[in-house]
């Protein structure tokens, strides 16, 4: 009972952490003939922890490598990594979904952005 308030008290963190209020977040990636850049996140949903997950007790996390297409949503992405395997990969893809980024401009044309990493985490509090 107490790890399931806990949890939810967790999870209430992370929805408020979620909402328009948090702090710039960028994340790196390439441009074909620029190379490295930033790219900003303007908006994500919260990811949804599983049941299976949260029945056993379960913590972990998935990490993403997408690309950002002209309009600044997340594409192609795929998993590199889950911990544990398979746990946690359907809900961090439909995550992936729920992301909106600031569209990347080079000379004033706005430019798909390759090869972004980000780690997706489930934590359970306790």
């Amino acid at each position: 009972m107490i790890s399931r308030v806990i949890a939810a008290f967790v999870f209430s963190l992370l929805t408020i952490g979620a909402s328009s209020g948090w702090a710039e977040e960028t994340y790196q990636g390439q441009v074909a003939g620029v190379g490295e850049v930033e790219v900003e996140l303007v908006e994500r949903g919260t990811p949804v922890f599983p049941r299976r997950a949260k029945s056993y007790g379960v913590s972990g996390s998935v990490l993403v490598r997408f690309s950002v297409d002209v309009e600044g949503n997340a594409i192609s992405a795929v998993i590199v990594e889950s911990k544990p395997r398979r746990m946690f990969d359907r809900s961090a893809m439909r995550y992936m979904e729920t992301l909106r980024f600031k569209p990347f401009e080079v000379d004033g044309e706005v430019t798909q952005v390759d090869d972004i990493l980000m780690t997706v985490a489930y934590r359970l509090g306790g």
